[in-house]
């Protein structure tokens, strides 16, 4: 993986440019951590082999090319350790959603926190967006805790405002504006 583009975020961390060879990889990263990625996830299921991880990809590389979208992989060194992207970008009003996810072995240790603060200053200083927004599941508490560390304001909590796995979820709203960050 040494010859993709990556931006460093500290200690040996970095985040990929998403590339349609790394679908293998990204496969068997979820592969090894389906329990943990399951409770907050509704694709890990039919994840069966690396064609959901390459059609993602594509999906997200289009985006890209249409402005809707942009894609990294969370590395260490390199070894993809999660993703994290930008989606529902909206180029007239300037906002967009931030998603991400890494294996269970790297949470809780500032690693996440480290990429959606890179992935802000990239959507506020390349993308010139002006608002981001994150939306996390009440009870997925990693998740609140990396949007508030990096600055997110608290807008709500949406009632069933997901449907994972024939449950619905609360989901929290947080947003940051660029004079904020």
């Amino acid at each position: 993986m040494t010859n993709y583009f990556h931006l460093p975020i500290g200690d040996g961390y970095s985040l990929v440019s998403a590339e349609l060879s790394m679908a293998k990889e990204l496969f068997e990263l979820v592969d090894s951590n389906r329990e943990h990625l399951r409770t907050f996830l509704d694709f890990v299921d039919s994840s069966v082999d690396e064609t959901l991880q390459e059609n993602y990809i594509k999906m997200k590389l289009q985006g890209s090319a249409n402005g809707t979208d942009k894609l990294f992989f969370i590395a260490y060194g390199d070894k993809l350790i999660g993703t994290i992207d930008l989606h529902a970008i909206h180029p007239t009003v300037k906002k967009a959603e931030i998603g991400y996810w890494v294996h269970a072995d790297f949470t809780r240790k500032g690693i996440t926190s480290k990429a959606v603060r890179a992935l802000c200053q990239y959507a506020f200083d390349v993308l010139e967006l002006n608002k981001l927004t994150i939306m996390a599941a009440v009870r997925n508490i990693g998740s609140n805790k990396v949007a508030q560390n990096c600055g997110f304001t608290f807008l709500g909590t949406r009632p069933q405002d997901s449907f994972i796995y024939g449950e619905y979820q609360d989901m929290n709203e947080y947003y940051l504006v660029k004079n904020d960050f």
